[in-house]
């Protein structure tokens, strides 16, 4: 099964594309967590893309395609994260897995408000070790339970995730119509429980993607 998780900084794809990855077996690429490495160890893609990364900005296509490129080489069953972002990023992922099957078999898109993307983003904390969010509205901790310290990631300010949010709205809506045209396109709300969301994108998996394969 391969599948892409699309929603607005904040929506909760991470989360959700944790569950879907435990219940189904795919393996969870996170674009984020990929960039968020590559620029803690120092590497040279690491040091080219600190400064986009801090700013809210987008890692040039040509950097992010070759990473997925190479994670889509080594996995089969995939649940994709954060990328693509763009209509380009989505239109060369289209064009490289016809050449390179399996092709995707269904695209969620998380749906949020702004102000609950401000909201849910200025109060994550992240676990330095195992990458586990937490919010500070519902625990008050200052480390994990794996024992890593809880910080907020510099891009996690007000106005930093505005701007994201800028950019966001920005690419959102040719990606949409994209996988709308491809029939593989289906919108969940996000404004819910962690639960609920995984319970609506079950329902999807089990009942209509699924039965197809």
């Amino acid at each position: 099964m391969r599948m892409v998780m699309l929603g607005a900084p904040g929506a909760g794809k991470g989360t959700q594309a944790r569950l879907v990855s435990t219940k189904y077996g795919a393996v969870h690429l996170s674009m984020g967590s990929i960039l968020r490495h590559e620029v803690a160890e120092q590497t040279e893609i690491g040091r080219s893309i600190r400064g986009t990364l801090s700013k809210g900005d987008m890692v040039e296509d040509g950097i992010v395609n070759m990473i997925i490129e190479n994670q889509l080489q080594r996995y089969e069953s995939v649940i994709l994260d954060g990328y693509p972002r763009t209509l380009l990023q989505a239109q060369h992922l289209d064009r490289y897995l016809k050449e390179h099957p399996p092709v995707l078999d269904v695209v969620f898109l998380l749906e949020l408000a702004v102000d609950s993307v401000i909201h849910r983003l200025s109060g994550r904390r992240v676990c330095d070790r195992c990458s586990k969010t937490y919010h500070i509205q519902f625990y008050r901790l200052e480390r994990c339970p794996c024992g890593g310290h809880l910080i907020q990631r510099e891009d996690d300010n007000p106005e930093t995730i505005r701007h994201r949010m800028e950019v966001y709205q920005a690419e959102i809506k040719p990606l949409r119509d994209f996988y709308e045209q491809c029939g593989l396109l289906y919108p969940i709300g996000a404004d819910q429980s962690v639960e609920g969301i995984f319970a609506d994108i079950s329902e999807v998996l089990d009942g209509i993607i699924l039965p197809k394969m």
